[in-house]
């Protein structure tokens, strides 16, 4: 037992100097230091996604209880970067307002945004009622107060920064309303304002139905797109009130009590900049919910890695298991082995590559294994040539005479001489791989589940918007520079394996 631990000791320290001399090599190499440091870079930002980039890179929506349907869109379609607004002409652009903190009403300090006044009526913060049961606002009338009409106003202040109008104005809410119906005419009418000054306007105006959340929620929002009226509401910077107004009409009502919850009041204003990198279209051919292209090339970096190194690795592998074998056996399987490669190589990869993807489906995973199939001829032919030399000298021979098996002789004499090949072709194989994905996404053969620098492109040239590509090159340049800096990496840690692993470019001291 202490023999063997001695023996394991010794080869671990043997492996640990190999590798720092190997190390020590590489380290003298300037391109493969720069390309290291760039595969680091992106190995990082794929590992840290979730904290550079927390919006849903799919369909990103603003988190939250929204009733009404969809939860709001994070921004506008094609937004530009935020901070083009410090660049000249930049006083154009708006940013979203996002006027309420806390929507839900799910803590004491959400009524604290929100001032009320009321007349012939009372409004109070209830934490036991709303649409979750988590709080709401409260407004109740009471008919033996004598009173006929009775008036309640919950209101938020919040500033308006930008010279440019908004391009939407977004509202959410939820009402539930306990009161009666007599001769077809209901008691209460709910008005939504919006006060700049002195002037005011009247968003939307309707009567809620009564003793129901769910009556109301597919109503629950309005969406002014940029209009005359829009701009007119926000000419300017300046101090705004966004009113939710409730009126009781009591003359309708034979001393019968009036009671209404108000729940999940948001307002959103849109801009048209948004983020690190803008937005683009939107989801869909009508543009749902755009995406934040900044969180599309945080995420689309793991695609890329994990497809350009699982297709490297199967290819490669794949390439040198059929490489030797057909190197050492020959015969019928030497034959057959490289027939199948000649005929491949010969067959254009991309069109193959449409074709294939489009019989198998688009999946993340057909598409590793299809660009895998299309990329192990060229080292599977390497690997034979180099076996057949091999499998000539002295040493096999001798492994022969001395009764040494077939795979005996593969594992412990071919094989080791060859692996210094596989670390080569990895780096160099990555590359064609994020490329052919990029390609395949381009054409729009992509994982309808996943987002990729691949699919970005395709989502531009969708959008028909080639002739603005100077006006939209944040949506088109990053992940044509992404694709282009990440393939680069690997092609110059292969050139520096290459010239360290291989006898003939070895540099010698």
């Amino acid at each position: 037992m202490g023999e063997k631990m001695a023996t394991r000791k010794q080869v671990f320290t043997f492996t640990l100097q190999r590798f720092k001399s190997f190390w020590d090599q590489f380290n003298q190499s300037k391109r493969g230091m720069i390309g290291v440091g760039i595969l680091t870079f992106f190995v990082m930002i794929a590992l840290l996604a979730p904290l550079i980039a927390p919006l849903d890179a799919y369909e990103p929506k603003i988190e939250g209880c929204y009733p009404a349907g969809k939860n709001p869109k994070i921004a506008v379609r094609l937004c530009v970067p935020s901070w083009q607004r410090y660049l000249p002409g930049g006083e154009n652009l708006a940013e979203n307002v996002y006027v309420v903190n806390d929507h839900e009403f799910s803590s004491p300090e959400a009524f604290k945004e929100w001032r009320n006044e009321s007349f012939n009526c009372q409004v109070k913060d209830n934490l036991d009622d709303g649409y979750k049961k988590d709080g709401c606002i409260e407004v109740s009338y009471q008919a033996s107060d004598g009173s006929t009409q009775a008036t309640a106003k919950i209101s938020k202040d919040f500033q308006y920064s930008y010279n440019a109008p908004p391009k939407e104005f977004w509202m959410h809410y939820s009402i539930f309303t306990e009161a009666p119906q007599t001769n077809d005419t209901f008691p209460v009418r709910i008005n939504l304002l919006l006060k700049r000054d002195q002037e005011s306007y009247t968003l939307k105006s309707f009567a809620p139905e009564a003793e129901s959340w769910a009556s109301h929620l597919a109503h629950s929002y309005v969406k002014i797109k940029e209009s005359e009226d829009l701009r007119e509401m926000f000419a300017a910077k300046g101090n705004y009130t966004y009113i939710v107004e409730v009126q009781i009409d009591g003359r309708f009502l034979e001393n019968e009590n009036v009671t209404v919850y108000l729940d999940n009041l948001d307002v959103i204003i849109y801009g048209n900049c948004y983020g690190f990198l803008g937005t683009d279209r939107g989801v869909g051919a009508t543009g749902g919910h755009p995406r934040d292209l900044f969180s599309t090339l945080v995420y689309g970096t793991r695609i890329s890695l994990l497809i350009g190194l699982l297709s490297a690795i199967i290819s490669t592998f794949l390439g040198l298991f059929l490489g030797l074998i057909s190197g050492f056996a020959g015969g019928f399987v030497d034959q057959a082995v490289m027939r199948i490669a000649d005929v491949l190589l010969v067959i254009p990869s991309l069109p193959l590559l449409i074709v294939l993807a489009m019989v198998l489906s688009p999946s993340i995973w057909n598409l590793i294994l299809i660009i895998s199939f299309m990329g192990w001829m060229g080292f599977a032919r390497q690997t034979r040539s180099m076996t057949l030399s091999l499998r000539e000298r002295t040493f096999i021979e001798s492994a022969k005479a001395s009764g040494a098996g077939t795979l005996y002789i593969v594992n412990k004499h071919i094989l080791p001489n060859v692996f210094a090949l596989v670390y080569i072709t990895l780096a160099t194989s990555v590359p064609g791989a994020i490329v052919y994905e990029a390609s395949l996404s381009w054409l729009g053969l992509f994982d309808p589940t996943v987002v990729s620098w691949g699919r970005v492109l395709y989502e531009f040239n969708l959008a028909h918007v080639l002739s603005g590509i100077t006006e939209y090159w944040f949506w088109v340049i990053p992940p044509g520079v992404a694709i282009t800096l990440l393939a680069m990496s690997f092609i110059l840690i292969g050139f520096a394996l290459d010239e360290i692993l291989n006898p003939k470019l070895r540099r010698r001291r």
